[in-house]
């Protein structure tokens, strides 16, 4: 009976100790059992589907945004483990010798495009840094230059980086999405003379610089003709990032944080897709990675109660039943891991708060 309590002493102070932060939430568990490859890479949706056009994705291919994001949740985690097996895939699939990431893998793990991804390679460069000081390990960090200097000299146009480059026609693009702008990794590049300040500058300067019609951000700004454009259809992930990013840069998304609040008060919902012009919903979806962009938005911005509400919506997408229990957005025995990988990272960062508690399994 000693033994028990003492045990059971121990395990409390363990969780109470770590945060929860080494317990698996179960949403991981699902996406460790349902979307995972034969060779352990990242499955976008969980059935597989086919396609023609190799700019999007079928139901196993693995992407590198997948691990970007696993590789954040894992440092939310504090999960040594967790990032090392991210990285060995990193590493063993999606990385090239000279820093070029394929964005996009087949199920068993070969290349059939000759692209990447700017806002993949950025987010996997910080988190690689960020892992490199937080347990020492300077692969992660020789990884992290690799690919640095990859998109530097490669996915650019004049000083600002572009969308993506292609290696098979040479060619980078001459736009740069507002949604694909990390300050943050943006800030390691500088801080280790891996992008000059003009560079620096530039990027941050086209989030400053950014015209709203109302509470919208542009989707694109062309460096060539140095002009923004939006699409008449409003993508409400891409907002969300958009003003993610702005708001971690320091400037004014007051109108935007208004517009939630409004709809979330007038409808109870925010749904993927408004009209430029009228401000109205064009679609009557919603998505848990959605949601899961605007919490994260909203702890930036300050607004706590904004973030607990919007993860009331977030959690309504999840999945209680015992055989997907914590999958997000499981329809038909499908759904993408987007719609699972960002709410894992939102209730985590909540978690990290002590605003939630983690959902086990």
């Amino acid at each position: 009976m000693m033994i028990m309590l003492v045990g059971i002493a121990l395990l409390f102070f363990l969780l109470n100790k770590e945060g929860q932060s080494s317990i698996p939430a179960a949403t991981e568990e699902f996406i460790d059992e349902w979307l995972r490859n034969e060779n352990g890479t990242l499955a976008t949706y969980m059935e597989p589907t086919e396609t023609e056009d190799e700019d999007l994705v079928q139901g196993r291919e693995a992407l590198s945004e997948s691990i970007g994001l696993w590789m954040d949740y894992a440092l939310l985690k504090e999960d040594k483990r967790l990032f090392a097996e991210a990285f060995q895939l990193l590493e063993g699939y999606f990385l090239e010798d000279d820093g070029f990431v394929h964005w996009k893998l087949t199920e068993t793990g070969e290349s059939e495009v000759s692209t990447n991804a700017l806002v993949d390679d950025l987010r996997l460069i910080h988190a690689l840094f960020l892992a490199s000081e937080k347990w020492k390990v300077n692969k992660y960090e020789k990884a992290a230059v690799r690919i640095s200097q990859y998109i530097t000299q490669y996915n650019r146009y004049q000083y600002i980086l572009t969308d993506f480059y292609d290696k098979e026609h040479h060619y980078a693009s001459h736009r740069l999405m507002l949604s694909y702008i990390e300050p943050d990794a943006l800030k390691a590049l500088k801080e280790r003379g891996l992008i000059g300040t003009e560079m620096y500058e530039n990027m941050l300067g086209i989030l400053e610089n950014s015209p709203q019609e109302g509470p919208f951000f542009p989707k694109f700004f062309d460096i060539k003709k140095e002009e923004y454009s939006y699409d008449r259809s409003i993508n409400m992930i891409d907002q969300s990032l958009a003003a993610y990013y702005i708001e971690k840069s320091g400037y004014s998304t007051d109108q935007f944080l208004a517009f939630i609040k409004q709809e979330l008060t007038l409808h109870g919902k925010v749904v993927g897709q408004y009209d430029k012009v009228t401000k109205s919903p064009i679609v009557e979806y919603e998505s848990p990675a959605l949601y899961g962009w605007l919490i994260l938005y909203s702890i930036e911005a300050g607004e706590k109660e904004l973030a607990l509400q919007l993860y009331q919506e977030m959690v309504k997408f999840r999945t209680p039943y015992l055989k997907y229990k914590g999958g997000y957005s499981v329809y038909h025995n499908n759904t993408h891991i987007f719609d699972n990988l960002v709410p894992l990272l939102a209730e985590r960062t909540l978690c990290n708060l002590k605003l939630v508690k983690v959902v086990n399994p």
